[in-house]
């Protein structure tokens, strides 16, 4: 599949895709006999877990590096687990700090409610 049928699939731009190439997020994505990225359904889940997680802030140069260690196979997954685990404590952090925010918030509504 080409980078504009993998765009279209995702709602991803062709832009967004060939930045993350550029960036060797698809060291493990095949190329055709023109040179071209010949994205297979396994690869598109991978696009999917790079958009998803680039939506939590987690930086390219993690998932490079997260891309490079599958590449390299199983005997890196937990070197991938550990990163994995960083970003879920990040989030979990980022998670209470938007829950102490909102909860500020709502008794700064009930204070405005009753002036």
């Amino acid at each position: 599949m080409r980078v504009k049928q993998v765009a279209e699939n995702l709602g991803i731009s062709e832009h967004t895709i060939r930045y993350y190439d550029k960036a060797g997020l698809f060291p493990f994505v095949a190329r055709d006999d023109n040179g071209y990225r010949d994205f297979s359904e396994d690869d598109l889940f991978w696009i999917e877990f790079i958009k998803c997680m680039r939506q939590t802030h987690m930086p390219v140069s993690q998932l490079k590096e997260v891309a490079e260690l599958y590449d390299q196979g199983s005997a890196t997954k937990s070197q991938r687990q550990a990163i994995f685990a960083r970003h879920k404590e990040n989030l979990l952090h980022q998670k209470a700090l938007i829950e102490e925010g909102l909860a500020t918030l709502e008794n700064k509504f009930k204070i405005l409610e009753n002036e």
